[in-house]
């Protein structure tokens, strides 16, 4: 950390790939893209490069990037919402069509922001209770419990049957 603030760039090289995942899965629970999700990442990352100097406890830097990860990403998402897209030809109604995968992101968007970043970081970013705890300034007993209310309310909003899930 004290290289990385002094400017060495492979210092900070290390920093980016070591938490680049955490970042990734953080961003990707508010904006549900994954490439909106890494645009937000390499954002959050510039700022913290800009100012690194700022943090003056190292041993806080995934808290600390994850909340500046958490800010870019919301404000990608805002700037998301406000595109309109251009429509040059008249696009034909889809078919309904079954799509599981559709379901769980429908069910996963429903959830709360503290649920979808913990069965981001989990199950999609693969990392540990501890790992995401030190994110999330949460203990890995309470990661645990975050992910087995998620859990249940995921099953809950699957089990139900309905065309708006669809």
């Amino acid at each position: 950390m004290a290289a990385a603030r002094a400017g060495d760039v492979d210092s900070f090289r290390d920093l980016y790939e070591r938490y680049y995942v955490l970042a990734v899965g953080i961003a990707r629970s508010q904006v549900f893209d994954l490439h909106l999700a890494e645009d937000a990442a390499q954002e959050a990352f510039v700022e913290v490069c800009r100012d690194l100097g700022k943090l003056r406890d190292g041993s806080r830097f995934p808290e600390w990037l994850g909340t500046i990860c958490r800010r870019v990403a919301i404000r990608i998402a805002r700037r998301k919402t406000k595109a309109v897209p251009i429509v040059t030809e008249p696009v034909a109604p889809a078919q309904p069509t079954y799509d599981p995968l559709t379901k769980v992101e429908t069910a996963l968007e429903r959830l709360s922001v503290g649920a979808r970043e913990v069965i981001q970081l989990h199950y999609f970013s693969g990392l540990s209770y501890e790992d995401i705890g030190r994110a999330l300034r949460i203990t890995p007993e309470a990661v645990h419990g975050r992910l087995q209310r998620a859990r249940r309310v995921l099953l809950d909003l699957l089990s139900k049957p309905g065309e708006e899930d669809y």
